[in-house]
């Protein structure tokens, strides 16, 4: 019985990931009144992207007759998600603890009221149908960074009025795979970590991706609670209270809340200098809620290592298992990818490098090597966080630089608070000046529609993989030209944000546009969901898949 209880939430789980994503991959039209936005041309910080017109009231608010229509999608999804996981705490106990702990971890993906504002989710910049990430495609076409939680009411137009932060968001699925950031003397660089400047480093939790799920909730330009703290009380109030306890234990939250928590916890973030941590607790009350932040994360990072998530069931996959066949387009892509192409040296296939014709040595490659690169992106100027240099209504200037702000990625880790060992590695920081994670290429072409658009690279400057690929080839063969200029990402391209560390890897690959074709053929099978096992009943057991034949060298 208690199997049979346990098998029931699974394919709860299952079934709840697949019609979502299913329902995603279809149409809006079930749950989006509104088309979606149509995108308009680049300009400075998007300034003609009127940001709060696009998005849902808070909550109760006046609805918006003028919402995008991806984003009245994505929050309607992440709505019924949260509420579908919602009817299966009660009966959590009966579970066996993989599934209460990545329940947990998805109910706390979902979960908007986290946010000062209760408007937005860890799964607003992360949609499943995206390939978790952006799931708003004229955010992505336009800002590339998602809005934050906190509307910016001092704004003068045309001005951003919503908070940004400077970077598009990494997909999680497959970050949980990451080792704990260390640096290999041997080949002289640093490996894992989560985000792309790597500062989720590990070291402390002995997992990045439990430490880069500690982030986003008190960043000030994403969801923005101004103390850990608040996220705990919050999950404390919340319909899920029991199954933390029921994982992290009955002490979870057996902290003596002060009488002005609710105010402390709806003024978002960042605290002010002088007052760090505004939850006022106990040192022991503290050590709690700490504690219990740990749990809450630790679930999350193990949510995003389930077959839910991370399940190596693209077409590739299937290829590599002898149940699918890849094009002739596909088959070019993938010994392109493997030689001339180069891009086997950093998203590891599985195959060694140069090499065609043979089986991967590596059944489910992650198609990133966990170091960090400088391919010479250019300063992606519509992003609203170069324009967000001024205090807004709670006196936090998100960009007190403005322009002349610099994204020096990893470079700036080493060299500042994140570092966890700065007396080794804070030398190296000149050596990593614009290098940032390199991201597995897992559903690079995952969307919700053909038309949808997807942003690239860690500032989201490219917005196709047919750009990318294009970069990749020509970045450092093309003449230069100014960002906005005609023929630009086609016969020439924008400086490098960071001249220094620019990898010679590639950039003049000599590609013919055949190949480039090719390659992006052979990314487009990269995307999950390509295999799906048909429905089964709630009660009936699991069935052993048979033994897949993997596939021989040609």
């Amino acid at each position: 019985m208690e199997r049979d209880k346990t098998h029931k939430y699974h394919k709860l789980l299952y079934r709840t990931a697949t019609v979502t994503v299913a329902a995603a991959l279809t149409s809006h039209t079930l749950t989006a009144q509104n088309p979606p936005a149509p995108i308009p041309p680049f300009s400075v910080c998007s300034q003609n992207v009127n940001t709060l017109s696009l998005l849902p009231p808070l909550p109760g608010g006046t609805p918006n007759p003028a919402e995008d229509g991806d984003t009245q999608f994505e929050n309607a999804l992440i709505d019924a998600t949260e509420s579908s996981l919602l009817r299966a705490v009660p009966t959590a106990s009966s579970m066996d603890l993989a599934s209460q702990v990545q329940l947990l971890g998805k109910l706390f993906i979902y979960d908007k009221t986290l946010s000062p504002f209760g408007n937005i989710a860890c799964a607003t910049c992360h949609a499943p149908y995206a390939g978790f990430t952006g799931g708003t495609s004229i955010f992505n076409a336009t800002t590339a960074a998602q809005p934050g939680g906190v509307p910016i009411l001092n704004a003068t137009a045309p001005g951003p009025n919503v908070r940004y932060g400077p970077r598009k968001p990494q997909s999680y699925a497959y970050a949980s795979f990451a080792p704990i950031l260390h640096y290999n003397t041997a080949v002289a660089d640093f490996y894992g970590g989560n985000f792309w400047d790597m500062r989720a480093t590990g070291i402390r939790l002995s997992n990045p991706a439990a430490e880069q799920a500690q982030g986003p909730p008190v960043n000030p330009v994403e969801m923005g609670n101004p103390d850990t703290a608040c996220v705990v009380w919050k999950a404390s109030q919340g319909g899920y209270a029991s199954l933390v306890q029921l994982v992290g234990g009955a002490q979870s939250f057996a902290i003596n809340w002060p009488a002005n928590v609710a105010t402390v916890c709806a003024t978002p973030g960042p605290p002010p200098a002088n007052d760090p941590f505004p939850v006022h607790l106990s040192a022991q009350d503290r050590g709690t809620s700490n504690a219990t932040y740990d749990h809450l994360t630790l679930a999350v990072a193990s949510y995003e290592a389930s077959a839910e998530v991370s399940p190596f069931s693209s077409k590739f996959d299937a290829w590599l298992a002898g149940n699918a066949v890849l094009s002739a387009s596909e088959q070019r892509g993938y010994d392109l990818f493997n030689g001339k192409a180069k891009c086997n040296q950093c998203h590891l296939s599985g195959n060694a490098v140069n090499s065609t014709g043979l089986a991967a040595a590596d059944l489910a490659p992650l198609f990133t090597d966990f170091t960090s690169a400088n391919t010479g992106v250019p300063k992606n100027m519509a992003i609203p966080y170069y324009c967000e240099s001024k205090a807004d209504q709670y006196g936090y200037t998100a960009n007190p630089q403005g322009f002349a702000s610099v994204d020096l990625g990893v470079g700036a880790m080493l060299s500042g608070a994140n570092n966890p060992n700065p007396s080794q590695w804070k030398a190296l920081a000149p050596l990593y000046n614009g290098k940032f994670q390199v991201p597995t290429l897992r559903n690079v072409d995952m969307r919700p529609r053909p038309d949808f658009v997807k942003a690239y690279m860690h500032n989201g400057y490219l917005k196709s993989l047919a750009e990318v690929v294009h970069f990749y080839n020509t970045s450092q063969s093309l003449p230069p030209c100014a960002q906005g200029s005609p023929g630009e990402k086609v016969s020439c391209w924008p400086a490098p944000e960071t001249p220094a560390n620019v990898t010679t890897l590639i950039g003049n690959l000599g590609l013919s546009t055949q190949d480039e074709s090719d390659i992006v053929a052979f990314l487009q099978t990269l995307s999950d969901r390509f295999v799906t096992m048909p429905s089964a009943s709630l009660g009936s057991q699991p069935e052993v898949a048979a033994t897949a034949k993997y596939r021989k060298p040609n």
